[in-house]
């Protein structure tokens, strides 16, 4: 199938990582209160914030990477709401372009409670993980040059914002957050990824460790992918580290991009992902079907056309990848994708639409597989 036009994949979140101050993680405390109300204080109907608003997306239009500045100068003025609001008109489906938004608001409120609960789950949660990014984060400067005392001091902090923060757990599962530390990790790892993927390890069961490295390997991919591509091979680091299906479900957003934008067809894609072996062959078809979602999802090809090949488990992974995101933001039209399915592949698309994004109870035999 020939295909001119790749649809954006949701890129989640960048984070860097250092341990949590305990009053940090009081989503109870007075200045939470404070920092709610004052992120609403900005009424939209007055003339000068609407104006202001106007002005903050024509800017936000033409903003290169770097979006932090522009948030902080417009806090003020409109408000944290207002720059989600803007974030949100200009990218309907923001996700990375939220991060600054996150941080910025930690940095003014000091207090991961409110700004978790201002943050909500806009974007896709990337304003969230932003905030955790600025709640852990450091900088290359602070960071401690004994890299194994580190992992141990933050481990505690970790395991506290991810399963016992109530503001954290209100809008998110324990899984969304490990991967939001896991970018965090990464960065703290200077990109060095044994060293990152190492890091993951502080968390206690398999299926949070496996979270928090796709957060580490995201983080990774969005830096190095077009240096990688051209330096060592077309998947690394998939095809050389552990956990490749963690790593290939974003790795293959950018190879799929740059494959149909050379004109390539799905049937050559299937084929590199069949050149691999063992858990990298798998993680692969992990990662073509994530690959696709939005494609799947607005009907523009046919999910038998990308995971309608190879054996069970090929065939296993590529479902899941497709379609616990999509049943986590098209629920309804996931469902009938699945129907396009028979058997078995038709029980594993309905599962995963059922568990959607970051469940901790899926089997996760084939993804840690060795």
């Amino acid at each position: 199938m020939q295909l001119k036009t790749l649809l954006p994949l949701v890129i989640l979140c960048a984070t860097a990582c250092q341990g949590v101050p305990a009053v940090l993680l009081d989503n109870e405390s007075d200045m939470n209160k404070e920092a709610l109300q004052e992120s609403k204080k900005l009424a939209a109907g007055s003339t000068n914030v609407i104006e202001e608003r106007r002005e903050f997306i024509e800017k936000l239009r033409h903003a290169g990477k770097e979006k932090r500045p522009l948030y902080e100068e417009y806090f003020d003025v409109i408000g944290a709401d207002g720059i989600l609001d803007g974030i949100e008109q200009v990218w309907p489906r923001c996700h990375e372009e939220a991060h600054d938004a996150g941080r910025a608001i930690f940095a003014r409120f000091r207090d991961i409670g409110a700004s978790v609960r201002i943050c909500a789950d806009r974007c896709a949660t990337g304003c969230m993980h932003g905030a955790l990014m600025e709640a852990f984060g450091v900088t290359a400067d602070d960071a401690r040059a004994d890299g194994a005392t580190h992992r141990v001091a933050i481990t505690p902090e970790m395991n506290e914002a991810c399963y016992r923060n109530a503001a954290i757990l209100s809008l998110s599962r324990p899984g969304n957050c490990a991967h939001g530390i896991g970018h965090a990790l990464m960065i703290q790892a200077h990109y060095r990824i044994p060293e990152a993927l190492t890091a993951c390890t502080g968390f206690p069961e398999p299926a949070m460790r496996y979270y928090c490295v796709t957060g580490a390997y995201m983080e990774y991919v969005t830096e190095y992918d077009q240096e990688d591509a051209k330096s060592k091979s077309l998947q690394y680091p998939c095809d050389t580290y552990d956990y490749p299906a963690a790593c290939a479900r974003n790795k293959m957003y950018y190879v799929t991009k740059r494959h149909y934008e050379a004109h390539g067809r799905t049937e050559e894609l299937v084929q590199e992902c069949s050149r691999l072996m063992g858990k990298f062959r798998l993680g692969c078809f992990h990662g073509l079907g994530n690959a696709h979602m939005w494609l799947i999802a607005s009907g523009q090809i046919n999910i038998k056309s990308v995971c309608g090949h190879g054996t069970d488990d090929e065939r296993f992974m590529c479902l899941e990848g497709a379609m616990e995101r999509m049943g986590q933001h098209y629920e309804t039209r996931a469902l009938a994708v699945c129907e396009e399915l028979q058997g078995q592949d038709r029980q594993t698309c309905l599962a995963a639409v059922k568990h959607k994004m970051y469940d901790l109870t899926k089997d996760f035999t084939l993804y840690l597989s060795e």
